[in-house]
């Protein structure tokens, strides 16, 4: 289980990314464009959120219940018992509460821009979570 667990967590990690890539850019462009804010607008921060929703169900179940790494001791577990996990739960809040924040809003630009803060924050932490191989506790960059 522990290994097909893992496995859908490093191939979702690629969808996350993605969709971070696609709302981070989809928001600076309505913004810089002066678009008005549509309900077709909101598709690339609901799909990113879904995604990191998908990607925080596995790697809970991975961080409480089967992964070896977060029982373990060393500076490998440190990583995956608490810097990684904070840092998707980060990921995971930026990307609801600017969410939140976007819908909140009255104002298209103010939107658009919200938007863009958010998401860029979220891509940022995205980027910093991957535990990329020259890092040191990265795996494959693909888990074929």
């Amino acid at each position: 289980m522990y290994l097909v667990v893992l496995f859908a967590h490093s191939i979702v990690r690629w969808v996350v990314l993605g969709c971070a890539v696609w709302a981070s850019l989809s928001a600076q462009s309505g913004m810089r464009a002066g678009r008005a804010w549509t309900r077709r607008a909101r598709i690339p921060g609901v799909v990113l959120a879904a995604a990191v929703d998908v990607q925080l169900l596995l790697g809970i179940s991975l961080w409480l219940f089967l992964s070896p790494h977060a029982i373990t001791q060393g500076a490998r577990s440190h990583y995956w018992t608490f810097a990684h996990p904070l840092l998707g739960l980060a990921v995971v809040a930026l990307v609801h509460v600017g969410s939140v924040r976007v819908r909140r809003m009255l104002d298209d630009g103010t939107r658009w821009r919200t938007a863009a803060r958010y998401y860029l924050a979220a891509l940022v932490l995205v980027v910093i979570s991957i535990p990329w191989p020259i890092a040191g506790m990265g795996r494959r960059l693909l888990p074929f």
